[in-house]
């Protein structure tokens, strides 16, 4: 049983609420027996919780409220996480939030105020982004 984490003014944090899912677990049957070995060896690695602090590039007061189910059959769980904080989080809810990059689109000139280019110019084609939510291990 998960508990759950409050501050001092009364907000939630880590783990705050568990959806059951209605849609069953198919055990993989529909892929070959080599996918189904990789999935199944994937489901348990994304399973594993791990000490992680959660980071927000756009300061200490941005939160990230964020549901997670990675495969068929498992319970939804939502996840809210403040900055500067450290949660004990399923893997592949990290890896998801990790993997998620704000691209610069063609066309852009600024963002937030702030010239993208120093010539002040729009961007001739896309680039890859920056992270904005990121988990770093707590662990060392």
């Amino acid at each position: 049983m998960q508990l759950v984490q409050v501050t001092a003014g009364g907000e939630q944090h880590g783990l705050i609420n568990t959806l059951t899912n209605a849609v069953p677990f198919d055990d993989f049957k529909n892929m070959s027996p080599a996918t189904k070995a990789k999935l199944e060896k994937e489901k348990k690695e994304d399973g594993r919780m791990v000490k992680a602090e959660y980071i927000n590039r756009s300061g200490s007061h941005e939160r990230l409220t964020k549901p997670y189910c990675r495969y068929a059959g498992e319970p939804i769980q939502i996840w809210h996480f403040i900055p500067g904080r450290t949660y004990d989080v399923p893997y592949g809810l990290i890896k998801e939030v990790n993997q998620v990059r704000m691209p610069k689109r063609s066309g852009l000139m600024e963002v937030d105020g702030e010239k993208v280019t120093s010539s002040g110019a729009p961007l001739d084609k896309d680039q890859e982004g920056s992270w904005i939510h990121k988990f770093v291990s707590s662990t060392f």
